[in-house]
């Protein structure tokens, strides 16, 4: 198990790694063929059954681009489709589809900001110019698709270095209609994800250089904004998220302090939990393509800590699979649920040190912390002053990091 070694002591605190206890995770990455175009960084992709259209972006001597590449998930074979429109070469696009159709909306390139709309026919390989948004031009903002509907949350505009504004957008009725704004603040570059009934939004960064850590989620019912989480590590931009088996999954970025990463974590929905999985292997990277068929998750182009644009393409047939592991059975709890105290007995297979056990509630507040521990065998914690319900107990050691639940009664 991978631990994340942080460059200060609040770096640190905030890359804990939740994992439930005897859990380790069995996602398996391959390479597959590069990316058939030039490199980049900042595409955009859609997915329409099982092909992917990947496409625009920044090339490597600072322009915007048309071109565009379908892979075939079935065979992971990559085919070049037609390029859009001349003229129309950009980055930070949104790229998003229908059953039947692909589009791409907005983006930036040499001064200018878009508010068109594309649609792309993959049965006749043609762009269609459709209904633009009816106001200015806009670049890196968060979207996703909700039934036949896609919405699109803040942004960069040529006057604004980030915006509120959410509007959507009826794929069947190729018509604009602006909500309520995004209640949280100005932030360009976030991620949008959706699952079948909610939106979700994460990241970004505002005109202050803020890079928020919360997770909120959308009601299109009731035009609605609420905040259900926070991301248990540093804020970022230029990261990635797909919705994949009833999770959250948000792969790579860019931090406040100019690092990159190559790390996925997945948000269970369901649980309110943070869980970090398998990295992306090679190197840190940003602003690439990833997309799913719910099947496999693919990332592919980018830019890499050193910021050379790359056509690196990975796969991973099982993003979210957990599997047993019996040396991380590191610790156990006794008695759980408990109401007064609990004990914590370490079974330790390794020489590893324990650098902190903490206890958070499942809003991610810490009830608890025991820093730098040291070589224990036994620990009581006195949980009789808790509010009754579930916590996380995270242990992390100069080897790994590894959570169980405690029911406090």
């Amino acid at each position: 198990m991978q631990i994340i070694v942080g460059i200060n002591n609040l770096r640190f605190c905030l890359l804990i790694i939740l994992q439930i206890s005897g859990w380790t995770y069995a996602q398996n990455w391959n390479q597959i063929t590069d990316f058939p175009g030039t490199q980049r960084d900042d595409g955009t992709s859609f997915v329409i059954g099982n092909t992917s259209y990947c496409g625009t972006g920044n090339l490597p001597w600072g322009v915007g681009t048309i071109d565009f590449y379908a892979l075939d998930m079935s065979d992971d074979s990559w085919n070049q489709i037609a390029s859009l429109p001349a003229g129309e070469e950009r980055q930070y696009a949104c790229g998003f589809s229908s059953a039947t159709h692909g589009y791409i909306f907005g983006g930036y390139n040499a001064g200018n900001f878009f508010n068109d709309l594309w649609q792309y026919d993959p049965i006749s390989n043609t762009w269609l110019e459709k209904t633009p948004l009816p106001d200015v031009g806009r670049s890196a903002s968060a979207y996703f698709v909700i039934g036949d509907t896609a919405y699109f949350v803040c942004g960069k505009t040529a006057t604004d270095y980030a915006i509120n504004e959410v509007w959507a957008y009826n794929m069947t009725n190729d018509t604009w209609q602006q909500k309520n704004n995004f209640p949280f603040g100005n932030r360009w570059r976030s991620c949008g994800i959706a699952s079948p009934t909610k939106g979700y939004l994460i990241f970004g960064k505002d005109e202050t250089f803020v890079y928020p850590t919360a997770l909120y989620e959308f009601d299109p019912l009731t035009n609605s904004w609420i905040q259900i989480s926070n991301f248990p590590g540093i804020g970022r931009t230029h990261s990635k998220a797909v919705f994949y088996g009833g999770n959250i999954v948000l792969l790579s970025g860019y931090d406040s302090l100019n690092i990159s990463y190559n790390d996925m974590w997945r948000y269970d929905l369901a649980d309110n939990l943070w869980f970090q999985l398998n990295a992306i292997p090679a190197v840190e990277r940003r602003a690439g393509m990833c997309f799913t068929n719910s099947v496999a998750l693919y990332y592919t182009a980018g830019i890499n800590s050193s910021n050379g644009k790359i056509k690196e393409t990975w796969k991973n047939i099982n993003p979210t699979e957990i599997s047993e592991n019996p040396e991380e059975l590191f610790f156990d709890l006794f008695p759980n649920p408990a109401n007064s105290k609990v004990n914590l007995t370490f079974n330790q297979v390794k020489n590893f040190e324990i650098l902190s056990i903490i206890i958070y509630d499942l809003s991610g507040k810490e009830i608890f912390c025991e820093s730098n521990p040291g070589n224990l065998k036994t620990l009581e914690i006195d949980v009789s002053e808790f509010e009754s319900g579930t916590y996380l107990i995270n242990i992390l050691t100069t080897e790994f990091s590894t959570t169980k639940k405690l029911i406090v009664l």
